[in-house]
């Protein structure tokens, strides 16, 4: 560890630790001089550990900690726990506790040096003890010691502490202390004797041999290390995690807890703990081999008060820092990416003078986003309530809302319902809840709820090429900044109402139960591709994982010139990804997730894209997740497998934000573009190119698997894009850009797949309320517009506006500009779904009792004529007729023959004003002919015609014409 071996010259002993350049001066806290420095002071608003808290008694797998870089390496290569130790060795004298933290080390002589610490009341007292075996003869040794905090800091030597006949080393800044030979035992010893009001701190020491000119360290490292009034602490769970509750309850408990962060690359690592108000303030050198496995570190604290109202961080150190384009800055303090809470808290001033480094000139940072331990103790008075279960609605039946909090619950229409104290905040979405209800959406996905950060915005992107490429997938806010995630355990703080960032998590639950009390589901848009630390964050200024350990978080490393992309393809990202989506499933209760940015998901390490990616693959697998509703959204198919042409690897579990049916619905309806009706009718029916099954050679299973097609998620925009009257052109004519968000809207409804909406949508009454007409619509027709199953049989036949013909398919009349003829529209009938239930039961009980034909030998098999069924009444059967007019000049629409006995009737014509746009109860009844206005659609059922009797004259001489075409 960098922070023991910083500093230390090569010769025997040690030296004081050289001051590294442009180093704050430290404070007494930290850094002592002299002969007459004062003894560690307890931190002012942090409380000492209680007395006899730290006397907790230890398992015996953890009784025992042998320490060496050489043969003691089968744990992870650094620490060993011996299981069978439960009673002290041997060498250690009888007056050590059974649960004293007891430690043995390899010796750089090939011998061995055992220590202890054990709690007495409000003493701790660490014990050496050498056996004379492992000296040369004739050694009379010292113990040559000192105790620090900080890594690298200067070794301090308390007056209460120091043993009688001790002697400051002056060129090293040791302290040199005789060590006591015990003949009975044959062994060297001294116990050094700490008040517990000192702790949590490191004791270093090594083995001095006077008029030898030797000295005896580990056989790795400088020193040897023990852990005075804390623990070695578990590289597991990572995070906080509560160990043992020694007093108290709920936020005031005094409580153990543990400490664990991944960093491979970290060459020192401490743990800084302050209140929340930003009172006080611990920082803790970890040591690489007692607080080190593998590439967890990790140190377990004891006796700590009032556990509910600290947080804390993490001062990662590296050999190459940012100065040096490194990914560590240890000016800054890191949040933990595991803990599930965080605050802003303005450290104080000791946070800066116990950094071996100043911030970048000009770079001092304001409020710091710090983990927060409330959450270990919530459940200290009882247990917590269960998250409310969701109503669990099926795909083929759900219709999505996508929402960002922070823009739904706050502007001009959040007005009407939402008060001003909760403009902005999880708690409006509540307020807004009659919105969400009536505008006939199923689920709910919220956006921007991972605790974030505010990043510049980049500059825009030249269009792309390729023509599955969909828009920029966030708009930046009107101050030119974009939202990143920061950390994807914990909820966004500057969304919580009353200005307490602490209840965030509290009323982010409540809005989750308020919404599964209405009938609504819940997913959450997770974006596991850009973070918050793009160039170290604003500023400059490092801000969690890629200060940690950015080579193994983030693509291309960190350091100043970070690109900020998570590197999904690494193991321990890939884990990070799956316990932070089953964190929020096990304590929100969400039902589901939206994975933006999916791409990133499906490359490698080094960034190769996968057909068969891991991370994908293991959240298909996973059985929490698989269980739940997982929706992916790939935002560059040139970064998809196969060139996107499959959409993001889904093992049949995944479902697709279908960006295909945004663009191929705006390039006909908004654009008029030609040779595009064949791309339409691929996205009303399902999107089989993307969902359907595709068995081909070398194509994996992960993408060659069948989906349903409601797992095609149909959008107008892909997560978190431009409005919906932006997107239909309203910007530049609002006229025609209504007309035509309405046509959008329609082919929305009545497209095979799973509807997607856009909050947009609720900011305009009469969008609001076409848009939920439509979805009466297709839940009153969907056996006829969404059939479950791709071959699912249904009687659907297409038209051109003469409806004697196809519509023009290659687009070689759309391409002669010969008028009216980039026009689409189908018809699809059936029985009604009362009518088909009856069949149904009819055909199986004749089926049941149908008498077996008889057996004649010698004859073969005789094929028995099904009875044909008489056709249906008309009151049993229905119809629908859609079409879409994207030409610029009106197009006369001659209207195929409805089903027998039956007349169309309108239900939906989006040129008409409000409220005649969308009448679900059926309009006028009309006859064969009918004018469609430019970039309109319409839409008609099958409805019984009416007594010729009950019609005026010129009705029935028109309605009689008719029926005798």
């Amino acid at each position: 560890m960098r922070g023991l071996a910083r500093g230390y010259s090569d010769r025997p002993g040690c030296s004081v630790p050289a001051r590294r350049a442009g180093a704050p001066r430290r404070s007494a806290a930290t850094a002592w001089r002299g002969a007459a420095a004062p003894a560690l002071p307890v931190l002012a608003g942090l409380p000492a550990p209680a007395a006899g808290a730290a006397a907790v008694p230890a398992p015996a797998a953890r009784s025992v900690h042998s320490l060496s870089a050489g043969s003691a390496r089968s744990r992870s290569g650094v620490v060993v726990h011996a299981a069978t130790a439960a009673a002290p060795l041997p060498v250690l004298p009888p007056s050590v506790g059974a649960d004293a933290d007891k430690f043995r080390f390899a010796a750089r002589n090939g011998g061995m040096v055992y220590a202890a610490v054990d709690t007495r009341d409000e003493e701790l007292t660490v014990t050496v003890t050498v056996p004379a075996e492992c000296l040369p003869d004739g050694a009379d040794p010292q113990l040559q010691w000192g105790m620090f905090r900080v890594p690298g800091g200067v070794w301090q030597h308390p007056a209460d502490v120091v043993p009688a006949g001790s002697a400051k080393d002056a060129s090293s800044g040791a302290m040199r202390s005789a060590m006591a030979y015990d003949k009975r035992r044959d062994v060297w010893e001294l116990q050094l004797r700490i008040r517990r009001r000192l702790a949590p701190v490191q004791c270093a020491f090594d083995l001095h041999l006077p008029g030898m000119g030797a000295t005896v360290g580990p056989r790795s490292g400088r020193h040897f290390v023990v852990p005075v009034g804390m623990g070695a602490g578990n590289p597991g769970p990572l995070g906080p995690s509560l160990v043992e509750v020694t007093a108290g309850t709920g936020p005031d408990a005094t409580a153990t807890l543990n400490f664990a962060v991944f960093s491979r690359h970290a060459a020192s690592m401490s743990l800084c703990l302050l209140r929340a108000d930003g009172a006080g303030y611990l920082e803790v050198g970890l040591d690489p081999l007692a607080n080190r496995t593998g590439d967890v570190w990790h140190v377990q604290l004891r006796g700590l008060k009032g556990v509910g109202g600290l947080v804390y961080g993490w001062r990662a150190g590296g050999d190459k820092t940012w100065a040096d384009s490194g990914s560590f800055h240890p000016a800054y303090i890191m949040l933990d990416p595991y803990c599930p809470r965080a605050l802003p808290v303005t450290l104080p001033q000791a946070a800066y003078d116990s950094a071996p480094l100043l911030p970048p000139q000009g770079k001092l940072p304001g409020p710091v986003l710090l983990g927060s331990l409330a959450h270990l103790t919530e459940s200290l008075g009882g247990p917590a309530p269960a998250a409310d279960a969701g109503p669990r609605i099926a795909l083929d039946e759900s219709v999505l809302l996508e929402l960002d909090v922070g823009a739904f619950t706050s502007g001009p229409d959040a007005e009407r319902l939402v008060p001003p104290a909760h403009a902005g905040t999880y708690l409006g979405v509540v307020d807004r809840l009659p919105d969400i209800v009536a505008s006939g959406a199923t689920t709910v996905v919220l956006s921007n709820v991972f605790l974030s950060s505010l990043t510049a915005a980049p500059p825009p992107e030249p269009e792309s090429d390729d023509p599955d490429a969909a828009p920029t997938a966030v708009w930046p806010t009107s101050e030119g900044t974009l939202r990143r995630p920061l950390s994807f355990f914990a909820p966004e703080v500057a969304l919580a109402a009353g200005g307490d960032p602490g209840a965030a998590a509290a009323q982010l639950k409540a809005v989750i139960d308020a919404l599964h009390g209405a009938g609504l589901e819940v997913l959450l848009e997770a974006e596991f591709c850009f973070t918050a630390e793009v160039a170290g964050g604003p500023g400059g200024r490092l801000q969690s994982m890629a200060g940690l350990d950015g080579d193994m978080y983030v693509r291309g490393g960190g350091g100043p010139r970070a690109r900020g992309v998570l590197n999904t393809g690494q193991t321990v990202v890939r884990q990070l990804v799956r316990a932070a989506l089953r964190h929020w499933v096990g304590e929100y209760g969400v039902d589901g997730f939206l994975l933006v940015h999916a791409e990133n998901l499906a490359q490698g390490a080094l960034g190769a894209v996968a057909d068969s990616p891991p991370l994908l693959e293991e959240l298909a697998a996973d059985p929490l997740l698989r269980s739940v509703k997982l929706l992916a959204s790939g935002g560059e198919p040139s970064l998809l497998p196969r060139g996107g042409e499959r959409g993001v690897p889904h093992y049949g579990v995944l479902a697709e934000w279908n960006g295909r049916f945004a663009r191929d619905i705006a390039a006909l309806l908004r654009d008029n573009a030609g040779g595009h009706l064949s791309s339409l009718a691929t996205r009303l029916m399902g999107s089989p190119d993307l969902t359907a099954a595709r068995w081909e050679e070398g194509l994996p299973g992960g993408l060659a698997a069948p989906r349903r097609p409601a797992f095609s998620i149909n959008a107008l925009a892909p997560p978190g894009g431009a409005p919906l009257l932006s997107l239909a052109g309203g910007d530049y004519n609002l006229e025609r850009g209504e007309v035509v968000a309405r046509s959008m809207l329609l082919a929305l409804a009545v497209a095979q797949g799973t509807p997607a909406l856009n909050a947009s949508v609720l900011a305009r009454a009469g969008l609001r309320r076409f848009a939920a007409a439509a979805l009466e619509l297709r839940r009153k027709y969907r056996q006829l517009l969404a059939p479950p199953m791709h071959d699912s049989p249904r009687d659907i036949t297409w038209h051109n506006a003469s409806s004697t013909w196809e519509p023009d398919w290659s687009g070689e009349a759309a391409a002669a500009y010969v008028p009216g003829s980039n026009f689409i529209a189908f018809s699809v009938r059936g029985l009604t779904p009362a009518a088909a239930a009856r069949a149904a039961a009819a055909a199986a009980a004749a089926a049941a009792a149908a008498p077996p034909l008889p057996s004649v030998p010698g004859a073969g098999a005789m094929a028995v004529p099904a009875p044909v069924p008489p056709p249906p009444a008309p009151v049993d059967t229905q119809g629908v007729y859609v079409a879409f007019n994207p030409n610029p000049e009106p197009v006369a629409v001659t209207l195929p023959p409805p089903p027998a006995g039956l007349q169309w009737r309108r239900l939906i014509d989006t040129s008409r004003l409000p409220p005649d746009d969308a009448v679900p109860a059926g309009a006028e009844l009309l006859d064969r002919e009918y004018v469609l206005a430019p970039g309109a659609a319409l839409m008609l059922d099958a409805a019984l015609r009416p007594p010729l009797e009950t019609l005026s004259g010129s009705a029935r001489a028109s309605a009689v014409y008719s029926r005798l075409e």
